[in-house]
């Protein structure tokens, strides 16, 4: 999509097993595209409309061993949109606690595919006339994948599904992307973030590279030694190097002991 979700990719964990399933938290990201497509068929004007996403949260949790996910929240702002001359105002979008999420979720990847019911809130006081009630509830299936590492990375995602206005059925999709919540206490780091700067990028194995040979300094350095064998050398370098530009081992999720940013 853009270079950030290139770098999202280049971050892709590899597998590990887990004995309790995970729960991932996440924000909508307003820095990228994050947008529905709605088409609506030709009774209900014929147009394709473009939802922009400007906020919001989500958790979703996947069980690796049974090979499930659900979502457990989800809570999208939108800007309004005119149907037919007709504001919505403000828009969010919830999902139904009334209904059940259920989907599949594959380990070795790290993608999911969950359905559930969303509810559009918005201002029906002028497109009531024309069928358009508040909440109108949509039936969609998100499909992603979870990049990063422990509490630092994203969620890619594509949800799609439908709607009906009386008797008029509409399709939509949407394209997201969230970031997964930091929410390490200020003396712990994410092992790999070398300059504890909350992100896992090639500044980390510069770190590395300047402490070993330039006499640099390492803000978090129990997060340096991400290969494991206790000393902070050039291997743990070409790790971090391996790691975020050719897909190799992960570093560790665990939290280390780290000095505050």
């Amino acid at each position: 999509m853009n270079k950030l979700c290139s770098l999202c990719a280049a971050l892709l964990l590899t597998p590990a097993t887990f004995a309790e399933p995970e729960i991932f938290e996440a924000s909508f990201d307003p820095m990228l595209p994050n947008e529905y497509q709605v088409q609506f068929p030709a009774e209900l004007g014929g147009s394709t409309l473009t939802m922009p996403i400007s906020g919001g949260d989500f958790a979703i949790e996947v069980d690796p061993a049974a090979g499930t996910s659900k979502l457990l929240q989800w809570n999208q702002e939108v800007e309004p949109i005119e149907i037919l001359g007709m504001s919505t105002g403000p828009i969010t979008i919830t999902m139904d606690t009334n209904s059940t999420s259920e989907g599949t979720y594959d380990a070795a990847s790290r993608s999911f595919s969950v359905a559930a019911t969303f509810l559009i809130n918005f201002d029906d006081s002028q497109l009531q006339q024309i069928g358009f009630l508040s909440p109108l509830p949509l039936l969609g299936t998100e499909e992603g994948t979870l990049f990063g590492v422990g509490q630092i990375g994203t969620i890619n995602m594509h949800l799609q599904g439908e709607g009906a206005v009386g008797e008029s059925a509409f399709s939509y999709t949407c394209r997201t992307t969230g970031r997964i919540h930091y929410d390490l206490d200020d003396d712990q780091g994410q092992s790999g973030d070398v300059n504890h700067d909350r992100q896992i990028d090639v500044s980390d194995a510069i770190s590395v590279l300047s402490a070993l040979f330039s006499d640099g300094a390492i803000a978090c350095p129990d997060a340096a030694n991400v290969n494991g064998d206790v000393v902070t050398d050039l291997s743990d370098a070409v790790f971090l190097l391996t790691f975020i530009f050719q897909g190799g081992p992960a570093p560790p999720p665990e939290p280390v002991a780290c000095p505050g940013p």
